[in-house]
């Protein structure tokens, strides 16, 4: 009697993943929580319930990723050339912008063509490239890693088989006044979210795929802290285009007939960069809590002695910045002048609770920031909850929402005026609803007062709301500035106008809706 076998003939791609035998943990956060998403070239991609990395799982230790550049048909490289210098020119301005002079020396590993060493960075500036175009070698660049004022990762950090390890070397060869600089293809920018199903080459050449948020907790774990964070704009041709999106060949047959497959434009395609400093000391964290106060003599004393006496996980800093009340708040604040870890901040009229924050900020020394009203329409036992996700950098900043949470409709109630409080409760509904359409972004309340985030996320914008309309002003540029809000859900027990509550509806709504409007449009 005959027996039949199964005979099947492994494609590489097979070959591959019975390779890929070593699981792995989430390469950013070092959780062990993942989902699984789908396969492709043989590698099963999963993505990091914690941090939201998608990157490969299991992988194959000794597999060696090719960083050159394979141009598709030859058709690119003259662009791949333009925004390799482009890249440099925004190395060299970030530098210049940061410390206040041009760098001397950049080192650059990660993606390569030959023609790259013909680039010119700007006059007197030296252009050193590490490593080979299969794998980065720190050891080929020797001293000059810790003369060098810049290392740039050019493509590198989704490609490397182990990142964690080659950063922690760089930290450590580099000097303590250079800045790294990390370019990389971001999974939260908008052209990579709408195209991201049919970007084949981020599935076949790449092991991981960051947004900004993720990186920068891969970063911070192997001792580095975010700077800057830079959009970059790509030369493409309508035919690399086409054939990166995996489009129809009939398509492409029609561009090269008609000629155009070579017709180059230039636009914004995910590709960011994202500047960092190394870190002296990690386990050292602040936060500085602003404390606008004007006509507060009510809540005031009370707000601040909790501030004083709740337990946090870290340090505090009370930044107070008193407005020259009318009602005696400013002899109160005067108390507290002398409190070890308290700064008073004096203004000689009152100009608004957003310039009376931004004064905050300006004399704020903590690596975190949170602003507090001098009232108690907050819980003060939410800061630990609000505090974690950052401490932990599972997140660099987070929204206090009332509107999460079992208790989900937690905003404003006024007996004595119920048709003023549901305008405003439909208007902070308006307001989230435009702002996630303007930034991308899924939240359910930006008008929280509960604002926390790390001082970088500040870092390089330019404020410009005095009013309410500097709390809308604030999320919008720090989204701007790469970093996506993290929400959790906080108490919140509204107080009436008669309770001194200083909110305008009909002159505070405009201003701040506008400014969603104009901080998308205007200067971050």
């Amino acid at each position: 009697m005959s027996s039949r076998r199964f005979e099947f003939t492994p494609t590489a791609a097979v070959e591959a993943s019975r390779r890929r035998r070593h699981y792995i943990h989430c390469p950013a956060c070092d959780a062990s929580s993942e989902r699984y998403l789908f396969h492709r070239s043989g590698s099963r991609f999963v993505q990091c319930r914690s941090c939201g990395l998608v990157y490969v799982d299991p992988i194959d230790p000794t597999e060696v990723v090719d960083f050159a550049f394979e141009p598709l048909e030859g058709v690119d490289l003259d662009n791949v050339r333009a925004d390799f210098g482009a890249v440099l020119r925004e190395v060299v301005r970030s530098h210049e912008h940061h410390t206040g002079r041009v760098p001397r020396s950049i080192v650059v590993f990660g993606q390569w063509d030959p023609t790259f060493a013909e680039a010119d960075a700007g006059e007197g500036v030296d252009l050193v490239f590490g490593g080979s175009t299969t794998a980065p070698d720190v050891e080929t660049v020797g001293d000059r890693l810790a003369t060098a004022d810049v290392v740039l990762l050019h493509r590198l950090v989704e490609g490397v088989a182990e990142p964690s390890p080659l950063l922690t070397d760089l930290r450590d060869r580099m000097g303590s006044h250079a800045l790294l600089a990390v370019t990389f293809a971001n999974m939260a920018a908008l052209p990579n979210r709408v195209f991201r199903r049919r970007l084949r080459t981020l599935f076949d050449h790449q092991r991981f795929l960051y947004d900004a948020d993720n990186l920068g907790i891969l970063m911070w774990r192997n001792g580095f802290q975010r700077a800057a964070n830079v959009r970059l704009r790509s030369r493409v041709s309508l035919g690399y285009t086409a054939a990166r999106t995996g489009t129809s060949e009939s398509l492409g047959k029609v561009l090269d007939a008609a000629g155009l497959d070579a017709l180059t434009v230039t636009a914004s395609t995910g590709i960011e960069m994202i500047l960092f400093t190394p870190v002296a000391d990690r386990d050292r964290e602040q936060l500085s809590v602003i404390v606008p106060v004007f006509n507060e003599a009510r809540y005031v004393a009370d707000v601040l002695d909790a501030l004083i006496e709740a337990e946090l996980p870290i340090d505090r800093e009370i930044v107070i910045v008193e407005s020259n009340s009318t009602d005696g708040s400013r002899e109160i604040v005067q108390r507290y002048e002398d409190m070890p870890g308290v700064t008073v901040i004096y203004e000689d009229s009152p100009k608004g609770k957003g310039r009376a924050v931004r004064r905050g900020l300006e004399a704020a020394t903590g690596s975190i920031v949170l602003i507090q009203d001098a009232d108690f329409e907050y819980d003060l036992d939410d800061y630990e909850a609000l505090l974690e996700p950052i401490v932990r950098h599972r997140a660099s900043f987070v929204l206090g929402s009332r509107s999460l949470g079992l208790d989900d409709w937690k905003v404003r109630q006024y007996a004595s005026s119920p048709v003023k409080g549901f305008l405003m409760n439909f208007a902070q509904v308006v307001f989230a609803k435009t702002f996630n359409l303007l930034y991308q972004q899924n939240v359910s309340d930006i008008n929280t007062m509960f604002k926390v985030f790390r001082r970088e996320c500040v870092a390089g914008c330019h404020f410009e709301g005095d009013g309410f309309n500097f709390d809308i002003e604030l999320v919008c540029k720090i989204v701007r500035n790469g970093y996506s809000p993290m929400e959790v859900p906080v108490n919140y027990v509204s107080r009436g106008f008669d309770e001194g509550k200083k909110i305008n509806f009909l002159f505070d709504a405009y201003p701040s809706y506008f400014m969603l409007f104009k901080a998308r449009l205007g200067q971050i």
